[in-house]
């Protein structure tokens, strides 16, 4: 047995003895016993030695030693007396070995608490990038990419920008490429706290936006899509709220690679909902399922339908061509690619001219796949739905797996495009029986295959539904519908009593 084992073998011998014998014998027994106890210790352990204790007022003291090097005294701070008090105590109850006798002081390490300037540095940085002390309204977003969501939050700081010119703020909060940024109007401040993710810790940027959110006093805060500020929310939601209207804007669920719905209204609304004004919602559906699921109450909601750009939108002067179908949208999971692949490869007769690219994560069998049909023509990227060749299309196929109400199927119903569409989220608002070709067994190939052959068909037919859709979304999408209702909104701005802003 090592010597090191014995020691810690007698030392919990010791231990139970020392309660024992104090109890049986008494205090003054334990006064004898332990200078015996240290001085064998001493003799046969040196290396774990202490001073030799001495008895003065009925308490066992240690002789003092001077440090052998004082300087230690000059350039660590002592410990505080209360720890060696309590040091001294427990040394003689229980174990000689914890005594603060100068040698043990000595050998303690001594613990700076580290001086982190950059989080500090980055406030200011971002605070001086603010050309007014108060805001009025505030969006935090991740970034501003092209797709449908991205495309109604440029809506919303368009109109805030309108009433109140250089009070409006946007917080970008996510790493990533944002090419829509050019598209936010001049005299909107941006502050990409996103920059600074990399330098410092998750825990130290909800400080830094935190601290923002309230020494900017914004009037009004619009979360879209901001992962930290809907933890900021959960945290500190009491704080912000003193101050500052929270609304957010939440659209449908995701859902993770197990098929289980996750996203910002499942993570978080739990914790913060008693925080937020109002959460705006592009659909009736998706309210509807959260308030059955968590029994929320439906005052706290308010269906905002996303706006259509009118100045884009012109009558529709459709020539299509031959037998082709056109599809657009994000190259991903949300909007498979994979059952894309499937319906143009049992349509070998059929052209397939698929706009798009990868933005989030990419299907890399399912786009190899399209690729590699003959029948697929793979045009890339395209900068927005204005761009999209619809009126030479005799039909437009969409095939997500999960949405709101996306502004792809708005502008292909402006478009009069007929449509085959997955009846998912609120695309079924506009893609119905009597506007389109809704399929609702969303999974099945040969359920879009067979009505877009219909569709390719009857084409006069086809195109009297598209009138129908187009006719709803110019009622039901107009800018006018969606002004009207932020400013019927109470809270969202100050001044709720003056009249919706003329269109530009």
């Amino acid at each position: 047995m090592s010597r090191h084992i014995t020691y810690r073998v007698l030392q919990l011998f010791h231990k139970l003895t020392n309660r024992t014998l104090t109890l049986i014998f008494g205090s003054q027994f334990r006064e004898k016993y332990i200078p015996v106890v240290a001085l064998l210790k001493t003799r046969l352990f040196p290396e774990y030695s202490v001073p030799n204790p001495v008895v003065s007022n009925d308490l066992i003291e240690v002789e003092h030693v001077e440090l052998a090097e004082p300087v230690l005294q000059n350039t660590i701070p002592p410990i505080p007396e209360w720890v060696l008090a309590e040091m001294r105590v427990l040394g003689r109850a229980i174990d000689p070995a914890i005594y603060p006798t100068d040698a043990f002081i000595a050998s303690c390490p001594h613990y700076i608490y580290p001086a982190i300037p950059r989080p500090g540095q980055i406030y200011e940085q971002l605070i001086q990038q603010c050309t007014v002390e108060h805001y009025a309204i505030c969006f935090t977003i991740p970034w501003l990419k092209r797709g449908g969501a991205d495309f109604v939050t440029l809506k919303h700081i368009e109109l805030a920008h309108k009433r109140y010119e250089g009070k409006v703020l946007v917080i970008l909060t996510e790493p990533g490429d944002s090419p829509w940024l050019n598209r936010i109007p001049e005299g909107v401040d941006i502050l990409n706290v996103s920059e600074f993710v990399s330098e410092v810790s998750h825990e130290e940027i909800l400080v830094i936006l935190s601290r923002l959110l309230v020494q900017l006093q914004v009037d009004t805060l619009h979360i879209i899509n901001s992962r930290h500020v809907w933890e900021i929310v959960c945290r500190h939601g009491l704080a912000l709220r003193q101050r500052t209207r929270i609304f957010a804007s939440v659209y449908c669920d995701d859902y993770d690679g197990y098929g289980q719905p996750v996203g910002f209204s499942r993570q978080y609304l739990q914790s913060c909902h008693k925080h937020i004004t109002k959460i705006f919602s592009d659909n009736t559906a998706f309210p509807l399922l959260l308030q059955k699921t968590y029994g929320y109450k439906p005052s706290l909601f308010s269906v905002l339908k996303s706006p259509v750009d009118m100045e884009h939108i012109v009558i529709a002067d459709r020539h299509p061509i031959g037998r082709r179908v056109l599809w657009a949208g994000r190259l991903d999971r949300q909007k498979r690619p994979d059952l894309l692949a499937d319906i143009a490869e049992l349509m070998p007769d059929v052209e397939f001219h698929v706009y798009g690219d990868s933005v989030l994560e990419s299907n890399n069998d399912a786009i190899m796949k399209l690729e590699q049909l003959k029948n697929v023509m793979m045009k890339g990227h395209f900068d927005g739905v204005e761009s999209l060749p619809f009126n030479d299309f005799p039909v437009f196929l969409y095939t997500s797996q999960w949405d709101g109400t996306p502004t792809m199927v708005i502008a292909a119903a402006l478009a009069s495009i007929p449509m085959v569409a997955s009846c998912v989220g609120g695309v079924g608002d506009i893609v119905n029986e009597k506007t389109g070709f809704p399929i609702r067994d969303i999974e099945d190939a040969s359920l879009y295959a067979t009505a877009i052959r219909y569709a390719l068909k009857n084409p006069s037919e086809a195109e009297s539904l598209a009138l129908a859709a187009r006719k709803y979304v110019e009622s039901e999408h107009a800018p006018s519908a969606f002004e009207l209702a932020l400013f019927n909104t109470e809270g969202y701005f100050n001044c709720n009593a003056l009249p919706p802003l003329e269109n530009a």
